[in-house]
């Protein structure tokens, strides 16, 4: 899949954009402020309807406006695709989605232009906390499994009501009977959740020693670290272990006030020679883990929507040693579209790369 046409209109600092995109790798030039990392944040925009940068959808409107609209041509294959956003953030934010000029739902946008975001910024998957790493593996799962992103969004619900139920029957047992039937919903949606997360990091893991080892030569170790214990092949058994946890630490978490087993308190193990690559790890390692990620995410969500998804690449290769730089380049012979930033050429400009200059919210070919 690739893009061949992107249109903004007030989007970021854009009034309004035509822009023809090329085959292969297209690399924006420019100094910062002008308007490159907008252009991939509105390609990831309509492949997810989530920002990269920002968490309010007002920051993606030109200032001022009371909306803004984001729409591309699509090409897989013989197939040809016209998607369109138009969104209003005031006073309340509304979206209307349109895929070849019919009313669409969010959860078909990842299918018809799947996209893997890649930023000096994700280098906190590596180096930040458990959060960050959570974060990450529910993004590839909320754009595989709509119904993912929904079980979620009713855990972290959950949770917050039980955390308040703890509170409250500490000092008044009546609340006990509401504990015991937040324990069963807990339980059934965040096994769920954890054995989705875990079915997805053997593939991962898998995907991502390989990236690994293409960039750095090394070998590496991911696996998924759960408050209830090692994991059990079923969702069943999860399910028991879970309920077995909660009764446990009943007594401690009363005390506490909080609820202390869930996926909401798991992590991701990032591995070497037995150290983490958070603690343990050099610069370059860490980049090279964070990009074989990036490449394991890419080839899970080409399995999942049979399709190549388009690397994003913000300022990346700035970041990089020429040898990792020739692979992510390698990316191109793969059959991958690769649109990548930077604020110069000079050590990064290479004759298979269709070049952009970026200046003050206008994009014009060299």
């Amino acid at each position: 899949m690739r893009f061949s046409f992107l249109y903004l209109g007030n989007f970021r600092n854009y009034r309004r954009l035509e822009l023809a995109v090329p085959e292969g790798a297209s690399l924006f030039i420019g100094k910062n402020a002008q308007g490159k990392t907008n252009l991939l944040e509105a390609f990831y925009y309509l492949s997810s309807l989530n920002s990269p940068r920002s968490e309010k959808e007002s920051d993606l409107a030109y200032w001022g406006e009371p909306g803004f609209t984001v729409g591309a041509n699509v090409i897989d294959g013989q197939k040809q695709s016209t998607v369109k956003i138009e969104t209003q953030v005031t006073p309340s934010v509304r979206r209307r989605i349109s895929i070849n000029d019919r009313s669409a739902k969010r959860q078909e946008l990842p299918g018809i232009c799947p996209c893997v975001y890649f930023s000096p910024d994700d280098l906190s998957i590596v180096k930040g906390n458990a959060s960050v790493r959570r974060g990450f593996i529910d993004s590839i799962l909320s754009r595989k499994d709509p119904v993912y992103a929904k079980e979620l969004s009713k855990y972290a619900n959950t949770v917050s009501r039980r955390n308040m139920v703890l509170k409250r029957a500490k000092e008044d047992r009546a609340w006990a009977e509401s504990l015991r039937s937040l324990d069963q919903i807990l339980a059934g949606l965040g096994s769920e959740i954890i054995y989705k997360r875990f079915m997805l990091i053997k593939d991962l893991a898998d995907l991502t020693r390989t990236s690994y080892k293409f960039i750095s030569g090394d070998e590496c170790d991911i696996r998924y670290v759960s408050t209830i214990g090692d994991l059990p092949g079923t969702l069943e058994d999860t399910k028991v272990m879970f309920s077995q946890n909660l009764k446990t630490l009943a007594k401690e978490e009363l005390a506490r006030g909080i609820t202390l087993v869930g996926p909401h308190r798991d992590d991701v193990s990032i591995c070497f020679d037995g150290k983490t690559f958070r603690y343990f790890g050099s610069q370059g390692q860490q980049r090279s883990m964070v990009l074989a990620l990036k490449m394991a995410e890419a080839r899970i969500l080409e399995d999942a929507f049979n399709t190549k998804p388009v690397l994003l690449l913000d300022d990346v290769l700035s970041e990089l040693d020429s040898d990792r730089r020739k692979k992510v380049v390698e990316f191109c012979d793969l059959g991958y579209q690769v649109l990548l930033t930077s604020t110069e050429a000079s050590g990064i400009q290479d004759s298979t790369f269709s070049t952009f200059i970026v200046e003050g919210g206008s994009v014009r070919p060299v």
